[in-house]
């Protein structure tokens, strides 16, 4: 876990005498090409960063902060392990069982950086880095959420249990990329008629038809329908037609979303990412969030329930409060 140490007044000038160097190089790049003849985006790209979706109050209103500006306000790193060791689902003690301790724990050093500055939220429109909710969009959305289409009580058995904890998806996102607490990794293959988008978290994998129509199928895919084209040096993913139970669990995708992603390669180690959240029933316009992806390590296997007997242990829980419940009646 590397930590992130002030720099020497030394240091700041030599990043700044770079700075310009840098962007001209970054202006004139010129990505490479698949044998196919499109822009190669492929790779195993990492996405962890401190920014959040939404920008904190703490940076008033301001997108971009510089690095010093970014250490005063931004709790450490350590820190913030240790906040999540001590707290919330890290939390250890007889009410936890299993929680992760910071050894698993890695949500990046630092904001997300773009431009050469560091960027105190993803959402870049509206200017003022939050969600556009309309007056009840909110409530909109709850109530999605509420709609689960088994009707079934949470410990009735494994189908009502969350998705994450039965390895269908990941408890973070992966349609949009958000950085989560650990496994920020993806991978990216294209062919001439497909690419896939393969994330570490559950290797969970968006099959995107390129240059190809929304189809109308008899089913909802758990990651949606993925169509896909390039324009200029972009791969453009759009995602719509969630399945019911991700509508239900997931944070950013609704009944109605469509998503449009931007794959963009601007230096052999780095994408620029940005998605596009469309959806007229819950905000009152479109709104967009970027990051940058860089040039990760090997993906690992997500042996998700390798050995784990807690699903049993939940379920058996759960049948023992009913029991006891029944002998008090």
């Amino acid at each position: 876990m590397r930590t992130v140490y002030r720099s020497s007044a030394l240091t700041s000038l030599i990043i700044a005498a770079l700075a310009v160097p840098a962007a001209f190089a970054a202006e004139n790049y010129a990505p490479p090409k698949t044998a196919f003849g499109v822009p190669d985006v492929q790779g195993v790209w990492n996405y962890k960063t401190r920014t959040g979706l939404e920008r904190a109050d703490i940076y008033e209103g301001e997108l971009e902060v510089d690095e010093a500006t970014m250490l005063e306000k931004m709790v450490s790193t350590p820190d913030f392990i240790a906040f999540l060791e001590a707290t919330g689902a890290e939390a250890p003690g007889p009410e936890n069982v299993g929680g992760y301790n910071g050894f698993w724990i890695t949500p990046g050093d630092a904001l997300a950086q773009m431009n050469g500055k560091y960027r105190t939220s993803l959402i870049v429109d509206p200017p003022d880095g939050k969600i556009p909710w309309r007056e009840e969009g909110q409530a909109v959305r709850q109530s999605q959420r509420e709609e689960l289409p088994m009707g079934m009580a949470e410990s009735d058995g494994p189908e009502g249990r969350t998705l994450s904890d039965r390895c269908l998806v990941s408890f973070a996102s992966t349609a949009p990329f958000m950085s989560s607490l650990y496994n920020n990794h993806m991978q990216i293959v294209q062919s001439p008629t497909h690419v896939v988008l393969l994330a570490e978290m559950v290797h969970n994998a968006r099959i995107v038809a390129i240059d190809q129509e929304f189809r109308d199928l008899p089913y909802d895919k758990w990651l949606g329908d993925s169509i896909g084209y390039y324009e200029g040096d972009t791969l453009i993913v759009q995602t719509k037609n969630f399945n019911p139970w991700q509508v239900a669990k997931e944070r950013l995708v609704s009944s109605n979303i469509l998503l449009t992603e931007r794959f963009s390669r601007v230096a052999d180690d780095k994408l620029h990412y940005s998605f596009t959240i469309d959806d007229p029933e819950l905000y009152t316009q479109p709104w967009t969030a970027e990051m940058p992806m860089y040039t990760g390590e090997d993906l690992f296997e997500y042996a998700c329930h390798e050995g784990n007997y807690a699903m049993r242990a939940i379920l058996a829980g759960a049948r023992r409060q009913e029991s006891d419940a029944a002998k008090a009646q």
